[in-house]
This record gives C-alpha cells, structure tokens and sequence, in this order.
C-alpha cells in the first residue's frame, strides 16, 4: 500500500468538476419539470455522475489520508471526530437555512419533507431512511456508512483480516447487484449494506492499494481510458440505454458506467501527479476546497431560481440560458465564499477544541 503523502492538486480539480455536474444536472431536470425548456439539449442528463465520482474519490482520499493510522486503533478516535467535523456542522448550518426556508416561503422551496420529530432527528443525524429537505443528503448518509467500515478496518488488529473482510464485502456487493436480491431492499438500514454504489468506495481505496505497481508511462493511457468510458457512459445515459436492467438495478448502471471509468481516472490523476509536479489555476483549487459547499447548497437555489423565472413569465430561450449560467457562477461563488468564511473557519476551530 502506498504510504507517500502529497497534496494532489489534480484531485481537488476533479472535487470541483464533480460538483458542477451535480448542479448541471439539477439544472437540466428543474429547467425542463418547472420552465417546460430544454437546458443545452439535455446534454448535461449524466451530471448525476458527480456523485459516483465523489463516492470514488471519497474512498481514495479517506485510505490515502489515513493509511498510516490502520495500525493505530488508538487513532480511531481522531479519525472519527475529523470526520464529523468535516460532515455535520456545515450540513447543519445550511439544511436550518432551508428547513425555515420551507417553512417561510414553501412556494419556492416546497418538498415532501415530513416536520415530524422523528425524521428531522433522522434528518439532521444523516440516518438511512430519512426524507430528506436536501435532495443530496442520501449521498451522505453513504458516505458515513463507509466511515464505519473503515473505522472497523482501523479496530480490526490483524490488517490481512481487514483486507480479505474488504474483499469479501466488496465480492458481495457485486454478486448481491448482478444477482437483484430485493428482498434485502425492504428496510432502510439493510437497503444500505447491500446498496450497489459502494462499490465505488471500495474502487476509491483499491487506488492506494494499486497506483505503486502501476508504471508511470502508464498514467497517461489509463487516464484516457477512464476519459473515453466516462464519456461513452455520459452517451449511454443520456440515450437511456441500460448495461443491465435499469428498473431492477439503476445503481449497479452507475457504478458500471461511470464508478469504474470514475475509478481508471483518478487513478490516471493519482499516477500522474505523483510522478511529477502539477500546478493548478488557483480557481480550479477553490472549486474543489469549496465542492462539499457547493453541493449542499446549490439545489433549492436552483429550484427556487426556475420558479423565479415562471413567476415573472421569463420564456426566451436567450435569456433564460443566459440567466441560468450567472446562476451557475453564482452558486460556484456562492459556495466559495460559504467555504471560506464560514465551512474553513469552523472547522479550523472545532479541530482546535476536540483534537
């Protein structure tokens, strides 16, 4: 396993780049279901695909980042307390904003958001199962499930036991997605151990385990590769063509078309980046430090933005386009400054106070 430590600025370009295709297409969908209009012909149908990305890049950086306190279960405790740090404050900050913003102004902001005490406790927690008032926050119940595992890969004392229980897990989660088993599917907590998707935290931690036997002239083709299938995916989705059955299994096509092209680029990025110095533009680097700002914020801007433009009959296509682009630069911006003056800041503190 790699034990090199770098700060990949590749990868905090494709944070950015994830981001913006989940807002692309929450743009794309809330054009077409509010306007009526078609944003850029549909192009941008595939952007849901950020998420697979960030699921790939969520499993790379949580092993890359923390490989040297696998065999430190006294670490475990630090870990988990730079992961809540890093998740639940600004989520909470942000989805109060939008609780009191449905509940002020529903016209604009209006979801199927039950206020009972039990789902905004679910809510706020990231439980499975949850209704959610953010329409990404199942992506972060998710992503707390991976802590878990890797907490216990941290506790398990033998690290080859960790391996082949990853192993295991990970031959499950393809043999339970290629095989439907919907019985599994009846209750929340279940739906999640068997969820397809993971599939893409694993691809995320085979990186570390990989990117030190792969030869470095080989960055270059695997990078291109992982390109190409990407784009072939994007094709593919966009035309509604399924790999397997998309009413039995949508979340296996994701992983098959885009978690493992997903997978081919970063570890192109990762390969590349470490066998040589890589400078970004500063703006792709504040992309990505701002991208989990971004994408917390940006869906009920974007709804409400589109009923904006219905409430005061807006129709030309001109025009419409040119507002919707100064609302992506607007939620980029947006989710920058959130980054900067309020996420950066507050995790710096708490850091200070529980580290």
């Amino acid at each position: 396993m790699m034990t090199q430590q770098k700060n990949l600025q590749l990868i905090q370009m494709l944070r950015g780049v994830a981001s913006i295709l989940v807002v692309l297409y929450h743009i794309t969908v809330n054009c077409f279901e509010i306007t009526g209009q078609t944003f850029l012909f549909g192009i941008f149908n595939f952007g849901g695909s950020g998420v697979d990305i960030f699921f790939v890049l969520s499993g790379f950086i949580i092993a890359y980042a923390n490989v040297n306190i696998l065999a430190k279960p006294a670490a475990t405790g630090t870990f988990l307390k730079r992961r809540f740090v890093r998740i639940f404050p600004i989520y909470w900050i942000i989805i109060t904003c939008f609780l009191l913003l449905q509940l002020l102004l529903p016209s604009f902001y209006n979801t199927t958001f039950d206020t009972g005490f039990n789902n905004i406790v679910q809510t706020y927690l990231l439980l499975p199962g949850h209704v959610m008032l953010n329409g990404v926050s199942w992506s972060l119940t998710n992503e707390l499930f991976f802590y878990l595992l890797f907490t216990l890969a941290i506790l398990i004392p033998g690290k080859k036991i960790s391996f082949w229980l990853m192993v295991s897990y990970f031959t499950l989660l393809i043999v339970l997605a290629l095989t439907n088993q919907p019985a599994m599917n009846r209750n929340a907590y279940t739906e999640i151990l068997v969820f397809p998707m993971n599939i893409e935290f694993f691809l995320g931690v085979f990186i570390v385990l990989l990117v030190n036997h792969i030869p470095k002239n080989q960055s270059y083709p695997i990078l291109i590769a992982g390109i190409l299938l990407f784009v072939g995916g994007a094709f593919l989705n966009n035309n509604d063509v399924a790999v397997v059955s998309s009413s039995s299994n949508p979340a296996l096509n994701r992983v098959l078309l885009f978690g493992i092209p997903s997978f081919l680029v970063i570890l192109g990025l990762v390969k590349m980046e470490l066998s040589r110095t890589v400078k970004m533009h500063n703006l792709f680097l504040k992309l990505g430090d701002a991208s989990y700002s971004i994408y917390l914020i940006h869906l009920p801007i974007v709804v409400a933005f589109f009923k904006l433009l219905v409430k005061f009959n807006i129709t030309n296509s001109v025009v419409l386009y040119l507002l919707t682009f100064f609302l992506l630069i607007m939620v980029c911006a947006g989710g920058i400054y959130i980054y900067q003056y309020v996420e950066k800041p507050l995790i710096k503190t708490l850091n200070k106070l529980l580290l």
